[in-house]
């Protein structure tokens, strides 16, 4: 029967020219950024570390304090951070050689019948072997290496990830607080209308019982009352929902207290909504100090690093292997000098037939490496489009909210001349009704541009990449 000889230097080659064809590349996140031209004068800009401090809303800044400490979303990211570190000491120790202590023992009777029974030997043997292994696979192509990068990278991507949850944590936790004064505000708003429907019931009422009006006003009165009413159930809902959504982000169960708000439907027209201050900055220094941007281009490493890995199943592995202790039989004789061995074994292996599967390894870190490119390109533009959707609505939002409150001032000073008309005895209370309704109506459309001025102020802080500060660590 012919000897089967294996092309060695042939499948050597085709093993290196496997693993080294078409390396992946890393995407450079200045060609995203360089041709971006923001819609608003103030682009650019970063918020502070505590954005929120510069709202002056004390109430504010201990919300945003206690969801950072009890907050469950911030416990799941610290127990990523740990589960990533532990990957990372698991993943370096195949760097390093193994060293275990062994102890075996080994019964075995030898058949009669075979050529290993020779006379004068036993047929039984019990032999007692402790001793020490020391196994070391050396990583000649950087395989073990370039898995120990990539958990490396995961656990700095899920600190970055940490600091994210940090940032849109305060951010939610802002937004929520805004919407639910905004929900307080409408509420007070919808409550006073409702008052005002029940007096303008009352007066119908009693010019009907009086025959100056038909049943028809009744009724109108009453259908106006009604829809009031079901307007402030509404509202009360809103608030609710907002209040609960609140305590979620804050780790607190349903129920919990939340700072009182107080709503002055007689005060100043204007909202004045506080802005927060920032320091002029770049879009370049935009991508370095968003969290998540930094968390998607470790990953991005991280993947690229197992490609390399998965290239790597295509070399030679060269394994070395070590036993050294005491043999003997009877096992009263273990220890001494003429029952110590030794041996070293390295081992040589080139993957010759594997069922392909480095092949679907290699296509399937190539695939990751890919999703991971699109991730973070998709992650560099999604910053710059939040950025200038920010500007944008805190540019037209401000324009929206001065001319609101111009028409509560118009509203109010209507009201105040159908007051005085109807104090003179020159108009009825329905035209001074119809005032109030307006400026209620006017003061809930002003209070939602000033809050929505607001929420778009913290999005801009969050897009920017405030509440963090970035690490030096790379």
């Amino acid at each position: 029967m012919p000897r089967l000889k294996l092309p060695s230097k042939a499948l050597f080659a085709a093993a290196l020219l496997a693993g080294c064809a078409n390396p992946s590349e890393r995407p450079d996140s200045t060609v995203l950024s360089k041709d971006v031209h923001w819609s608003a004068e103030s682009a650019g800009q970063r918020a502070s570390s505590e954005w929120w401090k510069s709202f002056g809303d004390s109430n504010l800044t201990a919300l945003i304090t206690r969801a950072l400490q009890d907050s469950p979303d911030m416990a799941i990211a610290a127990a990523r951070v740990r589960e990533a570190r532990a990957s990372v000491t698991a993943t370096d120790a195949d760097l390093l050689p193994r060293l275990d202590a062994k102890l075996a023992q080994q019964d075995q009777r030898v058949s009669a019948e075979t050529g290993r029974n020779f006379p004068g030997l036993p047929r039984r043997s019990s032999v007692t072997s402790v001793g020490v292994q020391l196994s070391w696979e050396i990583d000649l192509w950087n395989h073990a290496g370039a898995l120990s990068k990539a958990a490396l990278n995961e656990a700095y991507a899920a600190g970055l990830n940490e600091a994210s949850a940090k940032v849109s944590l305060a951010a939610e936790v802002a937004r929520t607080w805004f919407a639910v004064q905004l929900q307080r505000e409408n509420l007070a708003c919808l409550e006073a209308e409702f008052a005002a429907r029940m007096s303008e019931l009352a007066h119908t009422e009693n010019r009907f019982k009086a025959g100056i009006v038909d049943g028809d006003f009744v009724s109108a009165a009453k259908l106006a009352a009604a829809q009031a009413k079901a307007a402030e159930a509404d509202g009360r809902r809103r608030v609710a929902s907002a209040e609960n959504a609140l305590r979620v982000l804050m780790g607190a169960p349903v129920g919990t207290t939340l700072p009182a708000t107080t709503t002055d439907l007689t005060g100043p027209a204007t909202f004045a909504v506080v802005m927060p201050e920032m320091s002029a900055g770049v879009p370049s220094d935009l991508l370095l100090n968003r969290p998540d941007i930094q968390a998607v281009e470790r990953q991005l490493d991280a993947s690229l690093a197992r490609e390399g890995a998965a290239r790597a199943n295509y070399y030679p592995r060269l394994t070395l292997i070590g036993d050294a202790g005491w043999q003997a039989d009877p096992a009263s004789r273990v220890g001494q000098g003429s029952s110590g061995f030794w041996s070293l074994t390295p081992t040589l292996t080139l993957p010759i037939f594997e069922g392909s599967r480095n092949d679907a390894t290699l296509e399937q870190a190539q695939a990751r490496f890919d999703i991971a490119r699109g991730t973070y390109r998709k992650a560099v533009l999604n910053a710059f489009r939040e950025v200038d959707d920010a500007l944008v609505d805190i540019r037209e939002l401000g324009t929206q909210e001065l001319l609101a409150s111009k028409v509560v001032e118009a509203v109010r000073e209507r009201l105040a001349n159908a007051e005085a008309r109807a104090k003179a005895g020159l108009t009825n209370e329905s035209e001074v009704l119809s005032a109030r309704l307006d400026l209620f109506l006017a003061r809930r459309t002003l209070a939602a541009y000033g809050w929505e001025r607001r929420q778009a102020a913290v999005r801009l802080a969050a897009a920017t990449g405030g509440g963090w500060q970035a690490s030096t660590d790379k």
